[in-house]
């Protein structure tokens, strides 16, 4: 009996992600399964790339397409939700592209760490370099103003 009881919320739970698509947890998808505005903003931004992987996503009650794509030797990831609104752009970088008082931050922040991440990011409007390391088995990251005026750091 006590097996039953447990059983009927596991498959409750079970139904409802995949009912809900990505609903909890992230889901890979194929361009044509997203609605067709999201699927006009992903052609629209990644036009001339090649895209590598469209994932069906939830965060903080947000549900998203997080698009990684390559445009020649370039790595790009963009989310938008189902309307077709973009809500974050990001360019991965490498290090010698950075401008040099955001390479000074880096090196500094992440001293004795891991760097794990470094990009240029477009998310409500406003454009920054983010990048993520990992230090004292945290994770850390930090947003920098182009001239290197740190903007915002989280560490989880």
């Amino acid at each position: 009996m006590f097996v039953r009881l447990l059983m009927v919320p596991t498959v409750v739970l079970i139904l409802s992600a995949l009912l809900n698509g990505c609903a909890l947890f992230s889901k890979e998808v194929k361009l044509q399964d997203v609605p067709e505005a999201a699927q006009a903003a992903i052609q629209s931004q990644t036009s001339g790339g090649t895209i590598e992987k469209i994932t069906c996503e939830k965060e903080d009650g947000e549900h998203f397409y997080k698009v990684t794509y390559m445009k020649g030797n370039r790595e790009f990831e963009l989310e938008v939700d189902d309307n077709g609104e973009v809500m974050e752009m990001e360019e991965i970088m490498a290090m010698e592209d950075l401008p040099p008082a955001v390479q000074e931050i880096v090196k500094t922040e992440s001293a004795g760490g891991k760097i794990k991440e470094l990009a240029l990011e477009t998310e409500d409007g406003k454009t920054f370099y983010e990048f993520e390391y990992e230090k004292d088995g945290k994770e850390h990251e930090v947003k920098i103003a182009e001239d290197g005026t740190i903007l915002e750091r989280e560490t989880e």
